[in-house]
């Protein structure tokens, strides 16, 4: 504490902030810059309920984008600001307000955001003008650009809509599919690991438990509740989305444990709020931990994440209808059909060669 009080640049802008003898909220800690130092300081000042809780992510999205678009020209930003206000940002506090927005959607939206204002600065050095794009000004963009193809969609759906564009048509994107998997033998092996391995750590246990057994991507489970899971006379269940899902006794127990685990120490002691603990808590435990950090840790391991969970929601939709696989794990609608069409169309495949070899 004594080291930390000496050095460290966060403690002397809480010290600054305290002499200041102003009260100390988001709305002040918004107006400061969004630097780590900034972060952590308002970290600790949530876990400990001195701040309330809020969708942080989706809060700095917005005041990311106020610096953006006031960096921007005058002209771009009077375009590039609607845009993100009217189509990103109103979406993302849509999906924020289910509860799914994640720091993954948020670096896909300023993604977008930051290529339309690139779309735009190159108008500019070829004197073009948004009103008059035509078809061959866009393929010529998209062709100097190609990794940039997926984040102007967006963009330029809304120039249509707005009548700010005329007569373009976005190529078709190229659909691409998962194309890592495992083995049978290898990925039941891997399971195994996880349910009955002491000797691997409690969390990379359940993370490859879920992982295998359902096919959940790590950036949804670390955003799993404590309050998710309960335990009735049928046995243990853990609502993934919005269905109760009945879990083998052995992942039920690995769960219960890790639920009932002391949480990391810290200086700050146990979170003073009432809300739902993180299933992974972080290094605070008012945020889990990061899917990043969580990836690697899996794979040090010997447990990938990818082609574990492409060979997982092979069998899942091999086993249960597109619209029951969305209920009870939350995957998207289109996902999980998408997901089924792939396992109908493998297995065509298969039989029509088999049917060839037959012949042969």
């Amino acid at each position: 504490m004594i080291h930390w009080l000496q050095h460290s640049t966060s403690a002397r802008l809480l010290a600054t902030l305290a002499a200041e003898h102003t009260e100390i909220t988001h709305q002040l800690l918004d107006g400061l810059t969004q630097d780590r130092n900034t972060c952590h300081v308002r970290e600790p000042l949530v876990a400990t309920g001195v701040l309330p809780r809020r969708q942080e992510i989706l809060i700095h999205l917005e005041l990311w984008l106020n610096d953006f678009a006031d960096a921007l020209p005058a002209h771009q930003a009077r375009i590039v600001r609607p845009f993100a206000e009217w189509q990103v940002l109103r979406d993302a506090r849509r999906r924020s307000a289910r509860s799914r927005y994640t720091a993954g959607a948020a670096t896909a939206d300023r993604t977008d955001i930051r290529t339309a204002a690139k779309l735009l600065t190159w108008l500019d050095a070829n004197q073009l003008d948004l009103s008059t794009l035509a078809q061959e000004d866009l393929d010529l963009w998209l062709t100097t650009h190609p990794t940039l193809r997926r984040g102007i969609r967006s963009f330029i759906r809304w120039t249509l809509a707005r009548r700010l564009t005329s007569g373009i048509v976005l190529p078709k994107e190229a659909k691409t599919f998962a194309s890592r998997f495992q083995t049978d033998e290898e990925h039941y092996d891997q399971l195994r690991r996880c349910l009955n391995d002491d000797s691997l750590p409690l969390e990379v246990r359940v993370v490859g438990a879920l992982v295998r057994l359902y096919g959940l991507p790590v950036t949804r489970i670390v955003a799993l509740t404590t309050d998710r899971f309960h335990k009735d006379k049928t046995g243990a269940y853990f609502t993934f989305d919005r269905n109760p899902v009945l879990l083998p006794p052995k992942l039920a127990c690995l769960i219960e444990e890790q639920i009932e685990r002391p949480v990391h120490v810290s200086m700050l002691g146990e979170p003073s709020w009432d809300g739902p603990r993180f299933l992974l808590p972080g290094r605070l435990t008012s945020r889990p931990r990061s899917a990043g950090g969580v990836h690697t840790l899996m794979k040090q391991h010997g447990l990938p994440n990818i082609s574990a969970r492409n060979t997982a929601m092979i069998e899942v939709v091999a086993e249960l209808p597109p619209t029951v696989v969305s209920d009870l794990f939350g995957v998207g609608a289109s996902t999980a059909h998408r997901w089924a069409r792939f396992v109908q169309d493998d297995w065509a495949d298969y039989l029509a060669a088999s049917q060839e070899d037959g012949d042969g």
